[in-house]
């Protein structure tokens, strides 16, 4: 099938259920608004003179506030609330957000929120991302929507990011909070006057049926599964704090300059930015395709090679006038690590949990991302106080990479 012609292309898209499709919707709205969020609120309170430390102490607060709140989400889809609800309420709390950092000027408003952020996300993401293996319908499998879904979050992401940069070279940055209002309010339609009208009957007996399958496995097993998660929530923990790095911590390498490396200018840093998130968009979908029928293990341990050759590549940046061009090279093996990480590691927690504690095991993968942010950046942001570059840091993160190669082999 040619996926480049645009009847390809609809036919594809048509193949997936009806109630799958409302929800990578959902997802790629959401991703369109969280993109200039997460990605340049550093910026924005970088340039009103806020230290690394501050900085990185907001995103630690928002991480905080998701490690709650993904607890009490990933019971609650246990006990029957339904995902849908959820992502509403993750909804409110956002635009919340949005409206208190819009006006924030001081720290403490920038930690207030930073903490009504990281609440509405630690309550969508495992609803989101349980929400994708629900709406399959045994019509498709699991990694291919969570490919999907990947994808969609990618090219989200970067169109958000590309409007917020955008408004940096016309000064008006913080039209990201209300560019994620605007995306809030339309998932709230998709929600109300799609998705909830659309009938769920039939994966609601899929779920039943599964459930059935199980049950006695279930009931011997547990809480075993946890155990055998372990070698997986390492690995997770580990990329989700590269993740954070990425998202916080190269902003501000780049805005502060290296050791020989000048610093670039806001605008710049924006442009860099959102070249390597539309990276993510064009290579999702491809790294997934092409890697589908391999192994967790093979998966991951190609991934943590990824890092690695990216680190050394920022690392060495630090030395040269021109290091934004090994910055620029060092993107394509970034890049491509998270594209095989991030659907690979939410298909396999799905299948390696019992489906009963599907939701439980959904909101502990995702806890990964909050345990990160809530220590990663600010110890990042404390290191290159003190040191004044990031050269230390793509290092240690880089030894981190070669030290967890070997425990990839025992992922399933």
């Amino acid at each position: 099938m040619n996926l480049f012609s645009t009847s390809s292309v609809s036919k594809y898209w048509e193949r997936f259920p009806v109630s799958l499709r409302l929800i990578i919707k959902v997802r790629l709205w959401t991703a369109i608004g969280a993109g200039g969020v997460l990605y340049l609120t550093p910026i924005i309170f970088n340039s009103l003179e806020f230290s690394a430390e501050q900085i990185g102490s907001g995103i630690t607060t928002a991480a905080f506030a998701g490690i709650t709140t993904r607890f009490g989400t990933g019971y609650l889809l246990d006990n029957k609330i339904r995902y849908r609800k959820a992502i509403k309420v993750a909804c409110l709390l956002a635009i919340l957000s949005d409206f208190i950092l819009f006006y924030s000027q001081t720290y403490l408003p920038y930690l207030s929120g930073q903490f009504f952020l990281g609440a509405a996300a630690g309550i969508y993401w495992p609803s989101a991302e349980l929400a994708v293996p629900l709406n399959c319908n045994n019509q498709i499998k699991s990694s291919e929507g969570f490919s999907l879904a990947r994808s969609a979050d990618a090219i989200g992401v970067t169109i958000g990011v590309f409007l917020g940069t955008i408004g940096t070279y016309f000064e008006l940055t913080r039209i990201i909070y209300f560019i994620d209002i605007i995306c809030m309010l339309y998932i709230f339609y998709i929600l109300i006057n799609q998705l909830d009208s659309h009938k769920l009957k039939s994966q609601q007996e899929i779920k039943y049926t599964l459930e059935i399958k199980y049950k006695s496995k279930e009931k011997k097993s547990n809480l075993k599964w946890i155990f055998k998660l372990l070698p997986l929530l390492l690995i997770t923990l580990f990329v989700t704090g590269v993740m954070s790095l990425l998202q916080v911590v190269l902003p501000l390498d780049l805005a502060n300059g290296g050791i020989i490396r000048p610093p670039l200018t806001e605008d710049r840093v924006a442009t860099l930015v959102t070249i390597k998130l539309i990276l993510v968009a064009i290579l999702q979908w491809p790294v997934g395709y092409i890697l589908r029928n391999k192994n967790s293990p093979f998966k991951f341990k190609l991934c943590l090679i990824s890092l690695l050759i990216g680190f050394i590549l920022l690392s060495v940046s630090n030395f040269l006038y021109d290091g934004y061009l090994l910055i620029l090279l060092a993107f394509i093996p970034l890049t491509t690590s998270l594209c095989i990480f991030l659907p690979s590691a939410s298909d396999a927690i799905i299948k390696s949990s019992p489906v009963k504690h599907h939701g439980s095991a959904i909101a502990l993968y995702s806890q990964c991302f909050g345990l990160s942010s809530l220590t990663v950046p600010w110890m990042a942001g404390k290191l290159i106080d003190n040191s004044d570059t990031a050269f230390q840091l793509w290092l240690i993160v880089g030894l981190f990479c070669i030290a967890l190669v070997p425990i990839s082999k025992n992922i399933k």
